[in-house]
C-alpha cells in the first residue's frame, strides 16, 4: 500500500506540473490529487475518519486553519493589487533609473524585495513580470536578468514574515510559532539571504546589467481610484500589525486574516459599486489607461475590484492542498512519517546536524515533490512522536524546513508552485527560459545562499 500512496502522490505532482489528457480527461492539479483519493478510498486505506482528520487536523496542526489564513491573505494582497499602486510604483521607479542598467537592476530587486515583505512571493511574481516584459519591450533590451532578479528576491525574501508563503503558514501552524516569534528568528536569516542573493546574482548577469538603455513607456500605470489605493495600502499595513499582535489580544491568526479579508470584501465592493456608476466613459479613456486597465490588470472596464480579485485568487491550490494534507495523512497512516521521523531524528542529534540533515532533506524533496507537498510531509515529520529531539533542536528542524521550502523555488522551476506559474506567464510573453535554463542559473546561486542561510539561522539559534 505505501508503494501506491508514494505512486499516486508522484502521478499526482506530475499532472500538476505538466497537465495531460487522457482519452479526453485532463488531469491536472485539481483533478489528479482528488483521483489519488477516491481510488485510496476504493482500496479502503482512506476512509471518513481519516478524511476528517486531515482537514479538521489532529493536535497542532489543523489544516483548514492554515487555508483559511492563505486564501484570506491572499484576497487582501490580491485586493490592493488591483488598485493598480504597486504597476505605478514600479514604472515610477523604472524611470528613476534614468537610463542606468545597474540602477535598474538594483531597484527591481528592492522592489521585489519590499513587495514580497508585504505581500507574498505570488503576489510579487505576478505583478511585476508583467512589466519587466514591458520594460524590455519599449527599452528594447534583454530582460532575462530582471526577471531572475524578481523570481529569485521573491523566494528569499518570502521567509521574512509568517504570511510570505503558504508553508511558512505550515510549519508556524503545525508548531503554534506566532507571528513576532517568527519573524524574530526568520529576520537576520532572510537579510543575509537577501544579500548574498544579490551579491551573486550581480556576479553572474554583471555583464548585462551594466548595459543602458533608453526608455520611454508612458501611460500603462494607471492606478484607477487613489482613494482607492491608499486605504488598500492603509488597510494592509492595519492587517500586518494585528497579526503580529494577534496572540495578545486573544485571536488565532487565523480569526485576523479572515476578519481583514472581509473588510477588503466589503471596500471592493464600495468601490466596486463607485466605479460601477462613475467610471469614466470608455471614450473619454486615453488608449494607454485602456491598455494598463485590461493588459496588466485584468479588469474589464466596469468590473467590480471584489469579481476581479476573486477572479485572480488561486483557486486552484485550494483542493491541490487540501487533497495532499489528505494523501499525507494516508502516508502517515502507513507508517511512512513515522519511519522517516525516526530516520531523520537519528541525524539530528545537535542543533547543527538537525538543521542541515532537515534543511537539505527539505531542499531535495522540494524539488521533487514541489515544496507545498514537502512542506506538510515534514510538518507531519517533526510532529511525529518517533522525531525524538530537544525542544531547541525541533525549533531549528522546523526553520530548516522552512528555509528550504522557499530557497528551494530558486534550484529548479519544479521546485515551488510559484516557479510554474512565473514560467506560463513568460510562455505568454514569447519569452523563453527553459527548465534546463533555470537550473542552470539556480544551481550557481541557490546552494550557496541555502548553505549561508542555514549557517545563519544556526548562529540565531545557538
Amino acid at each position: 500500500m505505501t508503494f501506491i500512496i508514494i505512486l499516486l502522490i508522484l502521478l499526482s505532482i506530475f499532472f500538476a506540473i505538466k497537465p495531460q489528457r487522457i482519452m479526453g480527461f485532463k488531469l491536472d492539479m485539481v483533478r489528479a490529487p482528488i483521483l489519488a483519493i477516491i481510488l485510496l478510498m476504493l482500496l479502503r486505506h482512506i476512509d471518513l475518519q481519516l478524511l476528517q482528520e486531515a482537514i479538521i487536523g489532529v493536535g497542532t496542526l489543523e489544516p483548514w486553519k492554515i487555508i483559511v489564513i492563505f486564501f484570506s491573505m491572499a484576497y487582501v494582497s490580491l485586493s490592493v493589487d488591483v488598485t493598480g499602486l504597486f504597476d505605478w510604483l514600479a514604472y515610477k521607479l523604472v524611470h528613476l533609473a534614468k537610463g542606468s542598467g545597474l540602477k535598474l537592476f538594483l531597484i527591481f530587486y528592492i522592489f521585489a524585495s519590499v513587495l514580497t515583505i508585504f505581500t507574498s512571493n505570488d503576489i510579487v511574481i505576478l505583478t511585476l513580470t508583467p512589466i519587466i516584459y514591458y520594460v524590455g519591450k519599449h527599452a528594447k533590451i534583454n530582460v532575462i536578468h530582471l526577471l531572475f532578479a524578481e523570481f529569485f528576491a521573491a523566494n528569499t525574501w518570502s521567509m521574512m514574515l509568517l504570511v510570505g508563503n503558504p508553508t511558512n503558514i505550515i510549519m508556524a501552524s503545525a508548531l503554534q510559532i506566532d507571528f513576532l516569534e517568527y519573524l524574530r528568528v526568520m529576520l537576520i536569516p532572510t537579510i543575509v539571504a537577501g544579500v548574498t542573493n544579490f551579491a551573486l546574482l550581480y556576479l553572474l548577469f554583471k555583464k548585462a546589467i551594466h548595459k543602458n538603455y533608453s526608455i520611454n513607456i508612458r501611460g500603462h500605470a494607471y492606478v484607477r481610484g487613489w482613494a482607492d489605493a491608499l486605504l488598500s495600502t492603509a488597510i494592509l499595513l492595519l492587517c500586518l500589525a494585528s497579526l503580529a499582535v494577534a496572540p495578545y489580544i486573544g485571536l488565532e491568526i487565523w480569526q485576523a486574516a479572515a476578519i481583514f479579508a472581509a473588510v477588503f470584501v466589503i471596500e471592493d465592493l464600495a468601490f466596486g459599486y463607485y466605479y460601477f456608476t462613475k467610471a469614466e466613459p470608455l471614450a473619454k479613456m486615453t488608449r494607454h489607461k485602456i491598455e494598463s486597465l485590461i493588459e496588466l490588470h485584468e479588469l474589464e472596464i466596469k468590473s467590480n475590484e471584489f469579481y476581479t480579485a476573486l477572479h485572480r485568487m488561486p483557486w486552484k491550490l485550494l483542493p491541490f492542498i487540501v487533497s495532499f494534507f489528505i494523501l499525507i495523512a494516508a502516508l502517515n497512516k502507513a507508517g511512512v512519517v513515522d519511519h522517516f521521523a525516526t530516520f531523520i531524528s537519528s541525524l539530528s542529534t545537535t542543533l547543527s546536524s538537525g538543521i542541515f540533515a532537515n534543511g537539505i532533506s527539505s531542499f531535495i524533496l522540494a524539488n521533487v515533490v514541489n515544496n507545498q507537498p514537502m512542506t506538510i510531509f515534514m510538518a507531519n515529520t517533526v510532529l511525529s512522536p518517533n522525531f525524538a529531539v530537544t525542544p531547541n533542536i525541533l525549533e531549528g528542524s522546523a526553520y530548516a524546513t522552512v528555509i528550504a521550502s522557499n530557497l528551494g523555488a530558486n534550484l529548479t522551476l519544479l521546485g515551488a508552485l510559484a516557479g510554474l506559474m512565473w514560467h506560463k506567464l513568460l510562455k505568454n510573453k514569447n519569452i523563453k527560459i527553459t527548465y534546463w535554463d533555470f537550473l542552470k542559473k539556480g544551481i550557481l546561486i541557490t546552494p550557496i545562499v541555502f548553505v549561508i542561510t542555514l549557517i545563519t539561522l544556526y548562529l540565531t539559534l545557538s
